[in-house]
């Protein structure tokens, strides 16, 4: 019988972003280089239940494509189950069906240490990211380390074992659709014995949702009913997609596919690879080992949940797994690593072919074809443009597959912020026998901050944009293809070195440079307003470097102080509200502008009208 889900307005137990317990931080990321952001912890759970938030913003648990509102996962975990030298059959789950998830409780049963090791490290192939690590795998790299028998659990004998999670995510073109995680499970009991039968399963509740379709019914029991879930065999990947009622995901998909299985460092095929589901509670913390050991290992294959399926049986609100094993003996140090794919698509052709790639990055021991990196780039507003300054860093970095030099050209993008859509507004390209052949611009001196710099820097100016209104920037590179492997031309990702500015006036010269408000007056709101209390702007321009601003209403109390720093823009935006939180009403108001490098002051009012 299908139990009832969340309901909004009860409180559950939950893990908080990051919430520390007796010293111990229990520690969540999410991947954003690539078209998957896939949440991330230190205690074994994958995704986060659809309940974390920064100030009440959702965090994305498995959401693709990225910034779409569409997720894929509730949430998934590991589970190991062994049998011990004394004969008693024990499994250990990062995950089970339940509303809340907190680590080292029944059914979460992983825990990190104090150790400041434990928490989630970072690590990028990228030259440019302050994570970068020659060490790192990926341009992502997220690592945790966690174990079963840290923090007692009721109802729960631990199996004694370490676990080292790594995740890895790219933003080339033909891989930025999976996240690969590895999960090396190592022996680390205390007793220094085997553990014999070993099967290692991956709980996974997938749901296709986007979170403005549903509004206030996501992550209800309505949102749940609305799976089909399908398991392909040769590839050992299980995948769901929505059945058609939620019209904005489409037919946007998300699986799981098992990549591969290495003992010690060698790879193993296991006897049997099962895939099993149940309806969601059926799995709950009451569970014992015993059972939970012999679903892992009972080889089935059970059927698809498709339309036909729910026409025949009515809808089950099935949770899968897929396991394997058996290990025959892990003994005391030993290492299991075991690779999973997180995978999106924009349907299922496109799945299968993301899942082909993640298994080709995996085989290739994640040595990958790859655009040349994307340059540096500062942004810098004036009025009615922004200059564009990026460096040459990109020019002679060999791919890391052929390890050859092939960088051909820059792309210049620019969106405006409420729209996703880039627009490609200048390119350039080595004259060579490929591309454009438009040459690449001259060499500038640095921008500020840069002087001292080895590398080479161009300059793009960008006119014509309007002053007040947000833009990003981002500029390419893209290199010659690998017609071998049959890539076209692969080009570095966007979201690398996304820039947002506000185009306006600079700095103020002199005091004689009037300081002015725009819209002035404001009348009900500005064209660049968000539609809500906090997103009304107006923005003082022609600004000095260092200065502080008074705001006033006409019985001369002192409504809003602002302090303006930047060597960049002479404009300062407010959001009409006041230092005590409040909305202002219509009205005149004063400002004064202090000058805190000469002592000059300026006077000016302007007009609301709400």
């Amino acid at each position: 019988m299908m139990k009832r889900r969340f309901i909004p307005g009860l409180i559950f137990a939950l893990f908080l972003y990051p919430v520390a317990v007796s010293g111990i931080t229990q520690a969540t990321k999410y991947t954003n280089i690539g078209n998957i952001a896939l949440t991330v912890t230190n205690f074994g759970m994958i995704g986060n239940g659809f309940r974390v938030s920064i100030n009440r913003q959702p965090l994305p648990s498995f959401e693709y494509p990225i910034h779409s509102k569409t997720e894929h996962l509730y949430r998934a975990g590991l589970w190991v189950g062994g049998i011990t030298v004394n004969g008693d059959t024990l499994v250990t789950t990062g995950v089970v069906d339940a509303t809340g998830a907190s680590a080292g409780s029944e059914g979460f049963e992983f825990y990190p240490t104090e150790a400041i090791d434990d928490t989630i490290i970072e690590r990028s192939t990228l030259l440019t990211s302050p994570a970068y690590t020659p060490d790192a795998v990926s341009e992502q790299d997220y690592i945790a380390t966690y174990y079963d028998y840290i923090h007692p659990v009721i109802h729960h004998t631990p199996l004694g074992l370490k676990v080292i999670q790594r995740s890895y995510a790219w933003s080339y073109s033909y891989a930025d659709d999976f996240v690969i995680i590895s999960f090396t499970i190592i022996n680390d009991r205390s007793d220094r014995t085997a553990i014999q039968g070993v099967y290692i399963g991956m709980y996974a509740e997938l749901v296709t949702a986007n979170r403005e379709y549903w509004g206030d019914q996501f992550n209800t029991a309505a949102m749940f009913q609305h799976k089909r879930l399908f398991y392909d065999d040769t590839l050992h990947m299980v995948y769901e997609h929505n059945d058609g009622t939620d019209t904005l995901a489409d037919f946007t998909t998300g699986g799981i596919k098992l990549l591969g299985v290495k003992l010690n460092g060698q790879p193993i095929q296991p006897d049997t690879i099962s895939f099993n589901w149940w309806a969601w509670q059926d799995m709950a913390g009451s569970v014992d080992d015993i059972m939970r050991y012999a679903l892992m290992a009972n080889g089935e294959r059970d059927p698809d949940v498709d339309d036909e399926y729910v026409s025949i049986h009515g809808y089950p609100d099935p949770i899968p797994m897929i396991s394997f094993g058996p290990i025959p003996s892990l003994n005391y140090g030993d290492s299991l690593t075991v690779v999973f794919a997180f995978v999106g698509g924009e349907n299922t052709p496109h799945l299968y072919t993301n899942a082909s790639w993640a298994q080709r990055a995996y085989d290739a021991n994640y040595i990958l074809p790859a655009p040349p990196p994307s340059p540096r780039l500062v942004c810098m507003p004036d009025s009615h443009r922004v200059i564009l300054y990026w460096d040459s860093s990109p020019e002679h970095v060999p791919d890391p597959n052929t390890h050859q030099e092939d960088f051909e050209g820059y792309r210049i993008y620019r969106r405006s912020a409420d729209d996703t859509n880039w627009v490609m507004i200048a390119q350039f390209d080595i004259p060579d026998t490929l591309g454009f052949n438009t040459g690449l611009p001259d060499t500038v001196p640095p921008p500020h901050g840069f002087e001292n710099d080895t590398f080479a820097w161009y300059k793009f100016e960008d006119i014509g944009v309007r002053d007040g209104f947000t833009y990003a920037y981002a500029i390419t590179s893209y290199d010659r293809g690998n017609p071998e492997l049959g890539l076209e031309s692969l080009e570095s990702s966007k979201r690398v070195n996304e820039a947002q500015v506000v185009p306006g006036t600079p700095p103020a010269a002199s005091p004689d440079v009037r300081v002015g408000v725009y819209p002035n007056p404001y009348k009900l709101k500005a064209v660049w307003d968000k539609d809500d209390v906090y997103g009304r702007m107006i923005r003082f321009y022609n600004l000095p470097k260092n200065c502080r601003i008074y705001i006033y209403n006409l019985a001369g109390d002192l409504v809003k102080t602002i302090e303006h720093h930047s060597d960049v823009t002479g404009e300062e935006p407010w959001n009409l509200i006041t230092d005590k939180n409040q909305e202002i009403a219509t009205g005149l108001y004063i400002f004064v502008v202090k000058d805190l490098d000469s002592g000059h002051i300026q006077r000016g009012r302007f007009l609301v009208i709400k």
